[in-house]
Parts: structure tokens; sequence; C-alpha cells
């Protein structure tokens, strides 16, 4: 019953968390600092703005390894461009643990004050969170776009669950063809989510502001590309690092940053420092229509680490 008791603990404060996940091994090895870099079909997730910037139908897969093959994270996305300067873009995460066993029925006592466990009457259950976005981006002029989401949310614990909708609103403004600045503001008017149960969870407004420029490499056919990005939020988050104990007491204000070297327009490396201090790194191979990119972070001993792959596929000349 771990899960339904971090499920519990976490009803009304953290509520949240599990749609701030990254979705992209590319922005996961940056430190999730992504939000003036996107540029493909994921921008629905990280900044809807971007996705005017894609041209032809895009689809892409993630699957996560976290926790030690415990907790599995799955996100499937879609854009396609529309007339006059639109772009939608169609994409669903799930976070699930399945097949957790409920033991609370199957103690059977002796009545001698000790119990055996009854295996014919342990059952199962699954614990999971969906999120699906709508998304829509506008080329406004040649520096501005501008985009929305809209996020339907379905929980679901045991025999209970609970429905929630959120929206999301960012900018992406290009100062130089080098140089780009973002803002996402997650959740505008606060997010609610309310059980069957009646227990109703609260996820407030978050922003971020980025910025990204590439810079040539001298001697090489490469570009350094460093992005960092300041968070805004309205409260602490829990310290992973310590398995859930603690809070990460940082302030309303976190930095974070990453970096890519990507060789001759096929090789990617990446790096980057995320919101809770933990060191990602990984790796991206770009072939006509296909990118495939690998992420891992380091979380601890007990905890294990995330390893990320994802795919994105370009349908188009």
């Amino acid at each position: 019953m771990w899960w339904q008791g971090v499920q519990a603990a976490g009803f009304r404060k953290y509520a949240g968390e599990f749609m701030a996940i990254d979705v992209s091994p590319r922005a996961q090895a940056m430190g999730g600092a992504y939000g003036a870099v996107v540029s493909d079909v994921t921008a629905g997730f990280y900044n809807p703005a971007a996705l005017a910037q894609v041209k032809q139908t895009q689809v892409a897969f993630m699957h996560t390894w976290q926790f030690a093959n415990f907790i599995n994270y799955d996100y499937v996305g879609f854009a396609r461009p529309l007339a006059y300067g639109k772009t939608l873009g169609l994409a669903l995460i799930r976070l699930g643990v399945d097949n957790i066993k409920d033991t609370r029925a199957a103690l059977v006592g002796s009545g001698e004050g000790d119990f055996r466990l009854d295996l014919s009457k342990v059952r199962q259950f699954n614990a999971a969170d969906y999120v699906l976005f709508i998304s829509l981006g506008q080329q406004v002029s040649s520096r501005l776009l501008l985009g929305i989401n809209a996020k339907f949310i379905r929980r679901n614990l045991a025999d209970h669950s609970a429905n929630g909708l959120g929206f999301d609103a960012a900018a992406l403004f290009t100062v130089s063809p080098r140089f780009r600045v973002s803002a996402m503001l997650r959740n505008i008017t606060s997010t609610l989510i309310a059980w069957d149960t009646g227990e109703k969870e609260l996820v407030r407004p978050t922003m971020s502001l980025g910025s990204a420029y590439v810079f040539d490499v001298p001697g090489m056919p490469a570009r350094f590309t460093p992005s960092f990005e300041l968070l805004v939020r309205t409260e602490t988050l829990p310290n992973l690092d310590n398995g859930g104990s603690g809070f990460n007491n940082s302030g309303i204000f976190t930095g974070i940053a990453g970096g890519e070297l990507l060789i001759q327009d096929v090789l990617a490396f990446r790096a980057g420092v995320d919101e809770l201090q933990r060191a990602s790194f990984g790796v991206g191979l770009h072939i006509p229509h296909l990118f495939v990119d690998y992420s891992f972070t380091s979380f601890d001993q007990e905890l294990g680490n995330s390893h990320r792959v994802g795919l994105v596929i370009n349908f188009g000349s």
C-alpha cells in the first residue's frame, strides 16, 4: 500500500507534480531548461507557442524506466500544421504503477492474536494518472509565437477516480536568429482535481522564463546551445533525492540549466541540472525524418536511476 500512502499524503499540496515530469529525453538531459529550445511536437508540453514552428506532421513516443522499473511513464504526441500560421497538437501521458497487491482483506486471524495471509484473498489494483493535452500554437509575427493548452486530467487509484481540467499559456520570442526567450504559465487559474470521495486537489499556477543562445564551435562543424530557465512556484517541492523525506526549500524561485552540442546536425550530446539539483545527461541521433533521443538521471541507491528513450518522426519531404 506504499503507493496509496504516497498519493494520500500528496492529495492537496503536490497534486500536480505528475504533470511536471519531462516527456522529452532531450529536455530531461538538458535539466528541463527547454522552453526556449523546443521546436518539435513535444512543444505542446513545454511551450505550446513553439508548436507554430512545426511545418510538417509529426508524431512522438517516449517511455521511461523509473524507480527500479517500479513506475512506468509513457507519452505519445501528434502535431499537424493548419492554415494561417497555426499548428494543432494532441498528446497523452500516463504515469502508473500496475498490479499492486492489496492484502488488507487477506489477513486472517487465528483467534490467538496472530495472523496469517490468505493468498486466495489477495487482490491487485492499479494506480495511474492520465493527462490529455490539446494544444494550439499561433505565429503572430516573424518573431512572436503564442500558444495555449487545455489539459484533461484523470487519476485512478484502486476503486476511486478523479477528474480535472486545466489551462496553460505560453509565448516564444526570437530576439535574433541565434537568441530566443520564452515564457510559460501553467495552470493559469489553478487546476482543480475532484475525487469521487469528495477530496479535492488544487494545482497552483507556476511560471517559467527561459532563454537559449546558439554558438558556432570554432574549428568544428558543430553548434553549442546553452539554455537557462527560471521557475517561479507558489510552493516548494518534496525532495525526491532523499526518497521523498524532507523538502526542497530553495524558495519560490529556482534556476535550471542545460546545454546541447550538435555535431553536423546529426549527433547531439547534452547535459543539465534540474530543479532538484540532479545532474542529467543524454545523447541524440538525427537522421532524415527521425530523431532518436536518450537521457539518464541518477536518483539514489534505493530509488534507482531514470532512463528515458524517445522518438520523433517527421512526415514530410
